[in-house]
């Protein structure tokens, strides 16, 4: 990349050099995106071999960029998933584990950093944590909080409160145009940070998309998920009658054309987000900011359309864990990137990018060697860490490689006592509909996952090993 020269370490860490350190500060800081949608499952974008759903914008931007086929989030619901991707850490690490978190005493966000770096650092769109945005070192806000109503929806803006007739992403984005265009004529490097409400469901439970959109569509053309009709015999007993599962039942699951038809109704407020997110992009080309800034595009978490016969998320299924995401910048070329990235990686990234030496206490890694081709992966597997709660899940953690993924399910917060194994081998069964946990076979690959559990409870958790 053409501002800065990295000394790599294994994980991507900029080397304890004092001649590049002294280089890096000659350079001109690049500019900062990121885009957080909301609900987005990793396949819900054309690009990610969907031939169904229509995302014109976000298929060619992300084509300018490398795309990350194996991202998944730290976990799979809103404010655990936002506290993630702003602070590099864990949710067990900030204390963001549920719905409307405080983040810790003490934690950092990557605006903090930036700001204190002599970035402008803007927030527009959803926000969904408890502490103010300018709490968090977000000078510029305007944002509407957790979810409701697409229109007539109470947004603040810097300490003044509006209710615009027109949706609220719609509204969020000439927003951000306005911060793009006010950073553009200063000339100062740029955090911003745009986070959507679609395609995540109204306050009704309807994804609300305007007919126009909807007729693009034919519900007979949406593919159903094979394993809808699942029985969960071979998996925690719980989960049958999960609010996952109940929500499920009230949508008119695991009936195929029930969820054929909500399928549309998802897809369609996706289309209408990627026109939204269509005029930013625009602007980014108008005003020539590409040439010295970053986007990063990615949602905050799965989306469960029948698979298992469930809905909505946090469940360690691929289709609730897995998201889009992928990144655009200067001298970044065309690319697709398979190995294992999360939303925790985001903030050491950015931080690589802006040459900040990044703190120890991130869990994340930079992607900058993925980006600079220096390497292709900067894990073997993932960790996602189920031990927050909604809508009656129980704590776990999951262990995601190329071949398995293999969740320990436990009683308790405590997570002293396991409940329930299942072991997945998604290269032969890439729908997890075969649980081949209580195998002989599956012992020895068991026993070396479950090592990857225990490291992390000891390394992140901070919890004595069994």
């Amino acid at each position: 990349m053409k501002y800065y020269h990295y000394l790599l370490t294994s994980v991507g860490v900029i080397a304890n050099n004092s001649q590049v350190q002294a280089s890096l500060k000659e350079k001109t800081k690049p500019n900062i995106i990121i885009i957080y949608t909301d609900d987005q499952r990793y396949d819900a974008l054309g690009v990610n071999n969907n031939n169904e759903i229509k995302t014109p914008n976000l298929d060619k931007f992300s084509s300018k960029g490398v795309n990350f086929t194996n991202a998944n989030v730290a976990f799979s619901l809103s404010s655990p998933s936002r506290a993630a991707m702003i602070t590099g850490r864990y949710g067990s690490s900030n204390g963001v584990l549920t719905l409307d978190g405080d983040l810790n005493k003490g934690e950092k966000s990557v605006a903090d950093y930036l700001k204190q770096d002599g970035y402008s650092t803007g927030v527009s769109g959803k926000w969904h944590l408890n502490q103010k945005p300018n709490e968090l070192g977000f000078d510029y806000f305007c944002y509407f909080y957790a979810n409701g109503d697409y229109y007539n929806r109470k947004i603040y803006e810097m300490g003044s409160e509006v209710t615009p007739s027109t949706h609220c992403d719609d509204y969020c984005v000439d927003k951000s145009i306005g911060f793009l265009r006010k950073n553009a004529e200063n000339k100062e490097p740029f955090l911003l940070l745009h986070c959507t409400q679609l395609p995540h469901m109204d306050n009704k439970h309807t994804w609300n998309a305007k007919d126009k959109t909807k007729s693009i569509y034919n519900y007979i053309d949406m593919r159903c998920a094979e394993s809808k009709d699942s029985d969960l015999e071979n998996k925690p007993e719980y989960l049958k009658s999960v609010r996952n599962r109940t929500q499920a039942a009230k949508y008119g699951y695991p009936n195929k054309e029930s969820i054929q038809k909500h399928t549309v109704d998802y897809y369609s407020v996706i289309t209408e987000m990627d026109q939204f997110l269509g005029r930013l992009i625009d602007e980014l080309e108008s005003l020539k900011l590409l040439d010295n800034t970053y986007i990063f595009f990615m949602g905050d978490n799965g989306w469960m359309l029948g698979e298992h016969g469930f809905t909505s998320k946090v469940l360690p299924y691929e289709s609730s864990t897995k998201v889009p995401f992928f990144v655009v910048g200067p001298e970044i070329n065309k690319a697709v990137n398979t190995s294992f990235v999360s939303n925790i990686d985001i903030t050491p990234t950015i931080l690589d990018l802006a040459g900040i030496e990044l703190p120890n206490h991130l869990h994340g890694r930079s992607i900058v060697p993925i980006l600079t081709k220096e390497t292709q992966s900067i894990r073997d597997e993932f960790i996602y860490e189920g031990v927050g709660s909604y809508g009656g899940n129980k704590p776990l953690l999951c262990v995601i490689s190329d071949e398995y993924r293999y969740i320990v399910t436990y009683d308790s917060s405590d997570l002293d006592v396991i409940t329930y194994e299942e072991l997945y081998d998604i290269l032969n069964d890439p729908f997890e509909m075969n649980n081949i946990a209580g195998l002989k076979s599956s012992a020895k690959i068991k026993k070396e996952l479950y090592k990857k559990i225990l490291n992390h409870k000891k390394d992140i958790l901070h919890m004595k090993n069994e």
